[in-house]
């Protein structure tokens, strides 16, 4: 748990919001379960995140970022603030944001869409391996009654796991990954319409 402590976290910033004039930095680090288990194993397979109880909403912890001003940018702030634009609080959010949110939303979207592909052909497989399985057994078993009752000594019974091996597993980190920058865009998407439904319910009565 030490180790877990002193990891350095990650910073992200949506350059977009902050050039709008809002300040978006957010810190992020691995969470002490999905740190452990990236520790342990390095491979994010089903049963392993069943067991952690780790999904994509607990894979991140967010550390609170303070931003602390010197105090002649405290001094140039408030001179900025007297001679400011007071009608830019009606200023109506423009669409580049939302248009930008929404093709990285999707573009999470067509990485989830190829997961899931990866998925079904790994259970396709699986599928195969035990049909595969189930069939050799079945041989086996009419076999050794057939020698059985020629009077021979039935064949011993071979390990199935050893002949027939199992596909490997998917890892599901980069379904975590993309699972929760889908729910980030959504966050922020639904922040953005938020603020910018209220001012058009504001401009719209000022116009009635």
């Amino acid at each position: 748990k030490q180790w877990y402590q002193r990891r350095v976290p990650i910073t992200a910033g949506d350059p977009l919001k902050t050039k709008m004039g809002n300040l978006s930095v957010r810190a992020f680090k691995l969470s002490l379960a999905a740190f452990q288990l990236y520790k342990e194993e390095k491979d994010f397979t089903a049963v392993m995140l069943r067991e952690k109880s780790l999904t994509y909403e607990n894979l991140f912890k967010e550390i609170p970022v303070v931003v602390k001003n010197s105090t002649l940018t405290n001094v140039l702030l408030c001179e900025l603030d007297k001679v400011q634009d007071n009608t830019s609080f009606f200023t109506l959010p423009t669409s580049s944001y939302l248009e930008k949110s929404m093709q990285l939303l999707l573009g999470g979207l067509d990485e989830t869409n190829q997961d899931l592909q990866k998925i079904n052909m790994h259970q396709r497989a699986v599928y195969k391996q035990q049909n595969q399985i189930f069939k050799y057994v079945q041989e086996r078993k009419e076999e050794n009654a057939g020698r059985e009752k020629n009077g021979l000594k039935p064949l011993p019974e071979e390990d199935v796991t050893k002949l027939f091996k199992a596909p490997p597993p998917v890892g599901r980190l980069e379904s975590l990954l993309s699972a929760n920058r889908i729910a980030s865009h959504c966050e922020m998407i639904e922040d953005h319409v938020k603020s910018g439904i209220g001012k058009l319910y504001l401009a719209d009565s000022f116009m009635s």
